[in-house]
């Protein structure tokens, strides 16, 4: 669902647009297929053996799943902004691994429910607004994003939603701003995400 591109260490080094069909060519073949909304068969569920000893007696939250096209419909900004949607061109919402495609093309991630614990990758947004992006006019809003290796799953957690907080502080604690914990799904009138705040990945289970 991303237009993948190297990790740039500020949004000032980042291009203009990712969305460029020369930038998209120029990415890893698999990454097209993503883009066009192809989902990918397999899932990286871990091993029991393999998770951390008392994993599931740690501390953790629960981060309700919501859509992303419900997330970013069009809203009137508050008082000094301009609202920003997933796939706003110039001053939307950029990450590390990319810009998001349209909505509709996540929508075929948000259908999969999925037994077992994994692994995610938490990112803030590259920071976009006015003072970094030459007096563009908005405020990037500190939308995180949640995926898989495989990017099998894509979830945003906007500040407004429960457990934004404590995922951010998880981001910010790391060098790069890029966080990884497991996690695992559960039904909670309707789909939740636990996320085990303590036990850290490691080796294999991050860096993606």
């Amino acid at each position: 669902p991303f237009w993948l591109k190297p990790t740039w260490r500020s949004a000032s080094r980042a291009p203009p647009d990712l969305a460029l069909p020369s930038m998209l060519h120029a990415v890893l073949p698999h990454c097209r297929r993503l883009a066009v909304g192809a989902v990918p068969c397999s899932f990286c569920t871990l091993a029991e053996s393999v998770l951390p000893a008392g994993l599931r007696a740690s501390r953790h939250i629960n981060v309700r799943l919501q859509s992303a096209s419900d997330q970013f419909q069009p809203k009137e900004g508050r008082r000094g902004e301009k609202p920003i949607g997933v796939g706003d061109r110039g001053a939307g919402l950029v990450y590390r691994d990319g810009r998001p495609a349209s909505s509709a093309a996540l929508d075929s991630r948000e259908q999969v429910a999925r037994d077992g614990v994994w692994v995610v990758k938490i990112q803030p947004p590259l920071d976009i607004s006015s003072d970094s992006a030459g007096g563009i006019g908005r405020i990037t809003p500190a939308t995180l994003l949640l995926s898989d290796r495989k990017w099998t799953f894509v979830r945003f957690v906007k500040e407004e939603d429960e457990g934004h907080f404590s995922l951010l502080r998880c981001t910010l604690s790391e060098a790069q701003q890029v966080a990884y914990r497991y996690v695992e799904e559960f039904q909670d009138k309707g789909p939740m995400l636990k996320v085990y705040m303590d036990a850290k990945p490691e080796g294999d289970h991050a860096g993606f």
